[in-house]
């Protein structure tokens, strides 16, 4: 969501001055531990790793919570298709769980899904929207698993006071180009768990045992990959960092004003629920039929549906999951898992979702738009 500006040209252009690329060439003063410390404190969480992607992000908290071959779980059936392919890659078995009209994992469905077999719940903060994580740890605590929290989509967001990725076990950062704060790619984990934190580090750098970082390896040392993020990365996160609440900030004042507005004028749609209005960072109206949604798209094409203008974050268009297909059919867990037939992705494995996103419209909102201006084009676009 941001534009590389001067602040981050000129931290760039100092690593490169420096001839310092690499976390270690960096140190404990280098663009990615200051940037991690400072993740770590805004955040309220004690460790922060940095590495290259989300995605990355999603798989190592996997790994750090033993995750593996036959294990369940339970994914948000919105989310981008790097959720459950965290879980797919280590020979675990996704199982979509309804999102409610919230467009976040519905807590009630989320309990009918937990089996014997669930290992772990990755619940996803979609588009800045909060998980009602009140709801969702009572139900993982109460069956005694371990949440991991996908926010890659709201970096920064807050949900009662809290920043999201501190509720669970391990929260999930992304910096990708279409993120609040974008080092073009990158991601991070955050945990208070020492162990948890130690194991991302060995799974995110093959290398660990030879490497320095700023405390030792406290676990058994074990085979990783290399999901490294580079000085240049930190460098920017570390330049963009400051204008991070600022932005966040600024959404919420004008999704207020919109949440007003429509409240206050229209009764032919509702405003989208939200979990935590005062943090409310994104706006979405809902019709109460698709059919209702079908008609004003009729008069306004501009304005589309979730299930439209998301369709690659809507599981159904989720090639790989939907087919079942790795790279080698030895390694599949749905054919190795005397479980993996009751496992599918069709329309029917969440219906409800289906249907919510097809008749609620979230609007992108720039960053330096007035609210006013904001209120009138989308009641304009959407009488």
């Amino acid at each position: 969501m941001f534009d590389i500006g001067d602040e981050e040209i000129a931290a760039i252009a100092d690593t490169i001055h420096r001839k310092i690329l690499t976390r270690f060439q960096g140190g404990k003063e280098g663009y990615l531990a200051r940037s991690e410390r400072a993740l770590a404190e805004k955040f309220g969480a004690k460790h922060c790793l940095m590495m290259n992607s989300g995605t990355s992000a999603l798989n190592s908290a996997l790994v750090a919570l033993g995750i593996g071959p036959g294990d369940e779980v339970l994914v948000s059936a919105y989310t981008w298709i790097a959720t459950p392919l965290a879980a797919m890659l280590l020979g675990a078995l996704p199982k979509l769980v309804e999102i409610n009209e919230t467009l976040t994992m519905d807590p009630v469905d989320l309990e009918k899904k937990i089996s014997s077999r669930t290992k772990a719940i990755l619940c996803v903060h979609m588009a800045n929207l909060p998980c009602d994580m009140d709801a969702i740890m009572r139900v993982a605590d109460a069956h005694g698993i371990p949440v991991v929290e996908d926010c890659c989509q709201a970096v920064g967001g807050l949900y009662k006071g809290k920043r999201l990725g501190t509720f669970g076990k391990i929260g999930c950062l992304s910096f990708n180009n279409a993120k609040n704060i974008t080092s073009a790619e990158g991601g991070a984990i955050l945990t208070d768990d020492f162990e948890l934190y130690d194991r991302c580090r060995l799974w995110h750098d093959c290398g660990t045992f030879v490497q320095e970082y700023d405390a030792p390896v406290k676990v058994p040392h074990f085979a990783g990959h290399d999901f490294r993020a580079s000085e240049i990365q930190g460098a920017i996160i570390w330049a963009q960092l400051p204008r991070l609440d600022p932005g966040l900030e600024g959404l919420r004042q004008k999704c207020h004003a919109l949440r007003d507005f429509f409240e206050a004028n229209r009764t032919d749609v509702k405003v989208m629920p939200h979990n935590d209005i005062p943090s409310q960072a994104t706006f979405g109206i809902q019709f109460p039929t698709v059919e209702a949604y079908q008609e004003m798209n009729k008069r306004h094409p501009e304005i589309k549906s979730v299930l439209e203008t998301a369709d690659r974050h809507v599981f159904t268009n989720w090639v790989p999951l939907v087919e079942k297909r790795t790279y080698r059919d030895d390694i599949n867990p749905f054919r190795n898992s005397p479980y993996g037939n009751e496992y599918h992705y069709d329309a029917s494995a969440a219906p409800r979702t289906l249907d919510i996103l097809a008749r609620t419209c979230t609007f992108y909102i720039p960053w330096a738009q007035d609210p006013r201006e904001t209120v009138f084009f989308y009641d304009k676009h959407t009488r």
